[in-house]
């Protein structure tokens, strides 16, 4: 109980390594997380990332900024700024996918349970595998491959306007865009939750429909 406590002090302040950690600490306990913790678990992990995605890619961007103008020095800084990000970024999704691997998922009996910590799981190796290169990418996204195929197996289970099989669908069609440049597989993937989701709109949540109306947007941006 005092882990989540803290975890709660350190939300609220801001301290989002320091929430992560304390959510690592509750995962490996090894009791189930109940919903509020598992939301808490999630939430602190992306906190934790959020600034340090942006400020990749920032960095990538000022350094090819600066070498288009003829500046490679003040490219090679940014670079070397990009770096200690990606750095810090990698150990954080390092962090996740550990306990992950180790405690939540296998402990996840429940398709609900399943399905959030698999989707989690591809995130984070989705994370990954957007500033790695060469092998590290390659592996990166198999192994994000994997986890969204497997939560897609476990969301079956679940209701096609279940906030959670959408949001699987999304970010897997999302990875499937981004990371492995498969437009149709992508748009496969997309429609189908689309398709599926739409026949039963009337009963989704306010989540839901936010997460069909991301998907529409998708599929008319892929064309």
């Amino acid at each position: 109980m005092s882990t989540i406590v803290l975890a709660q002090v350190a939300e609220r302040a801001g301290r989002y390594d320091d929430m992560a950690d304390y959510m690592k600490e509750r995962a490996e306990q090894g009791t189930p997380l109940n919903s509020e913790e598992r939301d808490m678990f999630s939430a602190a992990f992306k906190n934790a990332l959020t600034e340090r995605r942006q400020a990749v890619r920032v960095a990538l961007s000022m350094a090819q900024h600066e070498v288009d103008a003829g500046r490679q020095g003040q490219s090679d800084l940014a670079l070397g700024y990009k770096s200690k990000v990606a750095s810090e970024l990698q150990e954080i999704c390092n962090k996740a996918l550990s306990v992950l691997e180790s405690h939540l998922v296998a402990s996840a009996v429940d398709p609900e349970s399943k399905t959030f910590f698999l989707k989690m799981q591809g995130d984070y190796y989705r994370y990954l595998a957007e500033f790695a290169e060469g092998d590290a990418r390659a592996k990166a996204a198999n192994s994000a491959a994997a986890a969204y195929g497997a939560g897609m197996q476990a969301a079956a289970g679940l209701s096609p306007v279940h906030a959670g099989r959408l949001g699987l669908a999304l970010n897997f069609s999302v990875f499937l865009h981004e990371v492995i440049q498969d437009n149709e597989a992508a748009k496969r993937t997309a429609s189908q939750a689309y398709d599926e989701g739409a026949q039963h709109e009337g009963a989704a949540n306010e989540d839901a429909a936010l997460t069909l109306n991301l998907l529409a947007d998708n599929l008319q941006l892929w064309g």
